[in-house]
Formats: structure tokens, C-alpha cells, sequence
């Protein structure tokens, strides 16, 4: 029986949240719809599916991985909103160049789906690295020049936010990117937030990859009161300038860290050091010995 305490619209409300509730299923920790676009995208990414290759039949296609169409048609619909397969009417669906058609968002899995012994991982994060010098040093020279007083407390607060996760790299790299949205909306550039969005999922996307990339939060830590006082400057070309430097040498001393297998080969080689044979290539990371 209703309760004659409480309102009509309570009732109305509880009611509803019922509803809700009742057909709101757990959420699993990655659909068989993810798992198939994550299986294709490997496919295409990783050059065995290579731009201009058509695509089975759905029949085909849904036998072959096991599934639904109606679960490969949502699979592939992601694959299509990420610029990696077009559906051409007459023609099927065939694997684009993601060269050509991709977002940045495909940077972080492109890396993710290579092995840090393969030379074209360290192509990809050598990228990753120049994308982020760019977004950094043109969002400080802006923040420098367009900043209020409230937006340079943001980043000082943020600042202090980074200095406190110093030991525990996830936290650091999440605190390093509210430190530069703050940086983004001194700068006034909604271009920038919105670049910055494509790495600020990194850290729950590809935590692995984001602790090797944050391996000396001590060193990183050091630079960020220097940024505060670049951008409270109000000098646009010296914060560009030095923001680029400074970013650089924090890149150059990872690089050094985790130097790219033909490096460390061409070193052992010119040292005397016989080179690491085939059969142990696969549990080679790139460091020297």
C-alpha cells in the first residue's frame, strides 16, 4: 500500500529509480563487442589487414570470430567512427588507411600493440613524446600571455597537487594532466583542452605504458614551479623557449633510459659485445646488459 506520509512525487521518483535499477545490467569489464573491435583493430593496426583489403561477408565474418552480426555490426561501427574501415555501398567494407583517416586517440594503441624490443615502439613513443613538447610549450606561451590572477592560482594549486605523487607514477601522470588542462584553460584555447583529452584517457587506457613513460616523477617534479614562474612572466617567447628546452632534456634523459634496440646493438657492437642471438630476441626489452 502506498504510504499516505509521503508525497506523490516521492513515490513517483522511488518508483522510477526502481524501474531504472531493474534494467540496469552490471557492466562487464569489456563487451564481446569491444573484444571483437579490439581483435579487428590489432588486425588492421598490426598490417595484417592491410588498407584496401575488403572484408569478409558479416556471415563470413561473424562465424569466423565467433559472435553475432548484430554484435559485429556495433564492433565494426566502432571501427568506422575511428577511421580504420569504410563501407563502401557495392563494395563492402574495406580497411582503410589509418594513416590517413585516424585520430591522435589511435596513437596510445598503436603503441600498447607493440613490444618495447621492436624498433617501431620507440618510433611511436619518440612521436608520442614530440606531440606532447608541442602541446606543452604553445599552451604555456599562451597561458604566459592571456592569464588571469585565478587562472595562475589553478596552476600553482595543481603544481603543489603533482609534487604530493611523486612515488607512485599513475597518480603523477594523472596529477601532471590536470596541471596542464589548467595551463590549457589559462590559455584560452579550446583546440588545446581538446588535444589534451586524447592523453588524458592514457592512464586508465594504458597504465603500463604511462608508468614506463612517468619512470623519474623526481626529476619531472623539479619543473613545475619553474613553468608557474614562466607563465607568470607574461613573456610568451621565453616561456615557449624554455618550456620546449626544458621538456626536451627530460625526453632526451628517458630516451637514454630505454634506448631503441638498434642503438643498443649498434653500441654492443662497436664495444665488442656479441649481439643478443634470435632465440632470445622475444625477451629482449632494449636494455643494455
Amino acid at each position: 500500500m502506498p504510504d499516505d506520509s509521503l508525497p506523490p512525487s516521492f513515490e513517483s521518483s522511488a518508483s522510477d529509480a526502481a524501474q531504472a535499477l531493474a534494467t540496469i545490467a552490471p557492466v562487464a569489464r569489456q563487451s564481446v563487442v569491444d573484444a571483437v573491435a579490439d581483435r579487428l583493430r590489432g588486425d588492421i593496426l598490426a598490417g595484417r589487414l592491410r588498407p584496401g583489403t575488403r572484408l569478409p561477408s558479416e556471415r563470413e565474418l561473424s562465424l569466423a570470430l565467433g559472435v553475432n552480426r548484430l554484435t559485429l555490426r556495433a564492433s565494426l561501427a566502432r571501427l568506422e567512427a575511428l577511421g580504420l574501415i569504410a563501407t563502401k555501398h557495392g563494395a563492402g567494407t574495406v580497411v582503410a588507411s589509418w594513416r590517413e583517416r585516424a585520430g591522435l586517440e589511435t596513437l596510445g594503441t598503436l603503441v600498447r600493440g607493440l613490444k618495447v624490443a621492436d624498433p617501431a615502439w620507440h618510433d611511436l613513443v619518440r612521436s608520442t613524446l614530440e606531440i606532447r613538447r608541442i602541446l606543452a610549450a604553445e599552451a604555456v606561451a599562451l597561458a604566459a600571455e592571456r592569464h588571469t590572477e585565478d587562472d595562475l592560482g589553478a596552476i600553482a594549486a595543481c603544481a603543489q597537487v603533482v609534487l604530493e605523487h611523486a612515488d607512485d607514477p599513475i597518480a603523477f601522470a594523472r596529477a601532471d594532466l590536470a596541471f596542464m588542462r589548467a595551463v590549457c584553460k589559462a590559455a584560452h584555447n579550446v583546440g588545446l583542452e581538446l588535444f589534451l583529452n586524447t592523453f588524458a584517457r592514457w592512464p586508465d587506457d594504458h597504465p603500463l605504458l604511462v608508468a614506463m613513460l612517468y619512470d623519474d616523477c623526481a626529476s619531472a617534479s623539479l619543473l613545475y614551479s619553474s613553468i608557474v614562474d614562466l607563465i607568470r612572466s607574461r613573456d610568451r617567447e621565453l616561456a615557449r623557449g624554455l618550456a620546449r628546452r626544458a621538456l626536451e632534456e627530460l625526453d632526451e634523459a628517458w630516451a637514454r633510459r630505454h634506448p631503441a634496440p638498434v642503438a643498443v646493438a649498434v653500441a654492443a657492437v662497436a664495444a665488442g659485445v656479441p649481439e643478443i642471438p634470435p632465440s632470445n630476441a622475444g625477451g629482449w626489452r632494449g636494455e643494455t646488459r
